[in-house]
């Protein structure tokens, strides 16, 4: 055989070679993804399928309409001297604050049941702190920029807000690298993010190489109304929203930490 002829054969048997890797490469990652994707659905089909069985075998009061009860409840406290608020707070009792949630939990010292989507009971300026730890990925987009707005109405001026959610840019370097905890945990407390309210967990970190634990922390409980995410925040995508918002944004959490807390100020 002539030395072009074996030249021009080895150069075909490389493309060959090249191509039936190629083929082989996207068969694996495709079959890959398609795994992933089912599992991902099977997960998002078995919760909604459990929250659904809940659902029916347990109701819980919740407040859909706010009425002039609300209102007086409110001005009760602020009588007493009580000008901080925990939107959705649940069954916390944070010193100083009134939790503002839509179901009444039994033990809460200081608690208002109502809509916590219609502050409008709520009197301008009236507030020196509004907070909320893991609400806002509970809202939708457009709820959320709704909160933003009544937060700052009802906070009177130079007064703080402190969110805490969870960190999706972080939660995705937590997944793939290593948890990065929230820290200046003094630097925040100084700055009047509530003493009593939490802050890193090391139990926060599961969902490091754990897929479903990401699915969690991305999507929430996924078919339970009270507990799935709608929304999902960045340190980029936060800041705006609450710069937008009129506030003075004074401290955010590092970009990777799991959880973004941030503070701001009404100018």
């Amino acid at each position: 055989m002539k030395t072009g002829s074996v030249k021009s054969l080895t150069i075909l048997e490389a493309k060959d070679f090249k191509r039936s890797a190629f083929f082989k490469n996207s068969l694996i990652n495709n079959s890959v993804t398609v795994f992933i994707s089912l599992v991902g659905a099977w997960r998002f089909f078995s919760l909604r399928l459990r929250n659904k069985i809940k659902s029916c075998l347990k109701k819980q009061g919740c407040q859909l309409s706010n009425n002039d009860t609300v209102g007086k409840a409110f001005l009760n406290f602020k009588v007493q001297g009580y000008q901080k608020l925990n939107i959705g707070g649940g069954r916390k009792n944070l010193k100083g604050f009134v939790n503002i949630d839509f179901i009444s939990y039994p033990g809460v010292e200081r608690q208002i049941q109502a809509n916590i989507l219609d502050l409008k009971f709520i009197p301008d300026g009236s507030v020196s702190h509004v907070h909320s730890n893991h609400l806002v990925e509970h809202l939708t987009a457009q709820e959320f920029r709704e909160q933003l707005a009544q937060y700052y109405r009802i906070l009177e001026t130079g007064g703080l807000l402190t969110l805490r959610c969870p960190n999706i840019l972080g939660v995705c370097y937590g997944f793939w690298f290593e948890v990065v905890p929230e820290v200046k945990k003094e630097r925040f407390l100084s700055l009047g993010f509530p003493e009593d309210e939490d802050f890193y967990n090391p139990q926060d970190g599961w969902y490091h190489k754990n897929f479903y634990g990401f699915l969690h922390w991305v999507y929430g409980d996924v078919g339970n109304i009270a507990n799935q995410h709608l929304n999902i925040f960045t340190p980029s995508v936060m800041r705006a929203a609450v710069q937008t918002a009129g506030f003075d944004v004074v401290e955010m959490s590092d970009p990777e930490s799991s959880n973004l807390i941030v503070l701001a100020r009404k100018g």
